[in-house]
């Protein structure tokens, strides 16, 4: 019988090991980076561009004035909710900023639009890409704040491949929780605005095995939109902070995860719809779909033992193959 020691997990981790210790060095300077943008740049370039604009063009300003929209900040723009948050608040008259991994998907969609889009493309696990990402936004004053981007691992714990763990927490934790400390310093400073995270139905259980760590970032989200919420509230900010937490959708985060609902998923135009609509009444957790409300609260009537329990059966049947084509049916 093979027994796998302490040692050989050693030995097998210690490259995974020196790329989280690299990563961890510049954490700190990605969270100085975006602190030092909104406290001394953010606002001084704003002021110069208002300047500048106002001086060569008395008009424009004006139509400033009049209720011309700033920018809807998209992460995770190429596909899925993201892309169809991009297709609605272009509709709206916003002027977009689009940020993906993806360049040509990017262009794609911009083509489709036909209306102001700024491309950002960058990959959110990547600590560079994230303070360069930081970096570009300054100056640009940012109404609404889409915090979308993120995927899914799933598979048993012990079997699932740890860097694909870990770029995941850096997108679905790191990434967002930057982005949003960023972005609403931002509003904070220039009056208000409105952020949405998006998180998923899995982060209001109390956990997912089979899909633990999803789960887990889901949940950091969830948890982190909350207070915030909460601080704002008691400080009168003029600020909306919100968190969509959707069940299945018909996305491509599926193929990503490698799992196939035992749910039927909504489409996103429906996710997309009901959000922004909650955004208006300044929903807090917003869950698009009736079913998985009512699972949510049914959940919190049972045993969170029992809850977990449920959820495991449910993630394994996400993960089992379909059933094999009978012979001879062409492919």
């Amino acid at each position: 019988m093979n027994i796998f020691t302490g040692k050989d997990f050693m030995e097998k981790a210690a490259p995974y090991l020196k790329q989280l210790k690299d990563r961890g060095q510049k954490l700190g300077e990605t969270a100085l980076c975006a602190a030092k943008s909104c406290a001394e740049g953010a606002a001084q370039n704003f002021q110069e561009a208002i300047s500048r604009a106002a001086a060569e063009d008395p008009q424009e300003m004006e139509n400033v004035g009049a209720g011309r929209k700033n920018y809807a900040l998209i992460t995770g723009a190429s596909s899925g909710i993201g892309m169809e948050f991009a297709r609605r608040l272009s509709l709206e008259g916003y002027p977009l900023i689009l940020i993906a991994r993806r360049r040509d998907r990017l262009e794609s969609l911009r083509n489709e639009l036909g209306t102001e889009c700024l491309l950002l493309p960058a990959d959110l696990a990547r600590r560079e890409d994230l303070i360069r990402l930081c970096e570009d936004l300054v100056g640009r004053r940012i109404d609404i704040f889409i915090n979308n981007a993120g995927f899914g691992v799933s598979g048993p714990f012990l079997g699932s491949d740890l860097m694909r763990e870990v770029n995941m927490i850096d997108v679905n934790v790191t990434a967002q929780h930057v982005l949003l400390k960023y972005v609403l310093h931002r509003m904070q400073n220039e009056g208000g605005g409105y952020i949405l995270n998006v998180a998923s139905s899995a982060g209001l259980f109390p956990a997912g095995p089979f899909m633990a760590g999803y789960y887990a970032t889901k949940a950091y989200m969830a948890s982190l939109t909350r207070a915030v919420a909460e601080e704002l509230r008691q400080g009168g900010s003029p600020v909306y902070v919100g968190c969509l937490c959707p069940g299945p959708v018909n996305t491509e985060f599926n193929e990503v995860a490698d799992v196939t609902f035992a749910l039927p998923g909504i489409s996103a135009e429906e996710c997309v719809d009901y959000a922004l609509r909650m955004m208006e009444k300044r929903r807090v957790v917003i869950i698009p779909s009736a079913q998985i409300r009512a699972a949510v609260f049914a959940q919190r009537l049972i045993p969170s033992s029992l809850t977990v329990r449920i959820t495991a059966s449910q993630q394994k049947k996400k993960m089992q193959p379909a059933e094999p084509e009978p012979s001879g049916t062409a492919e």
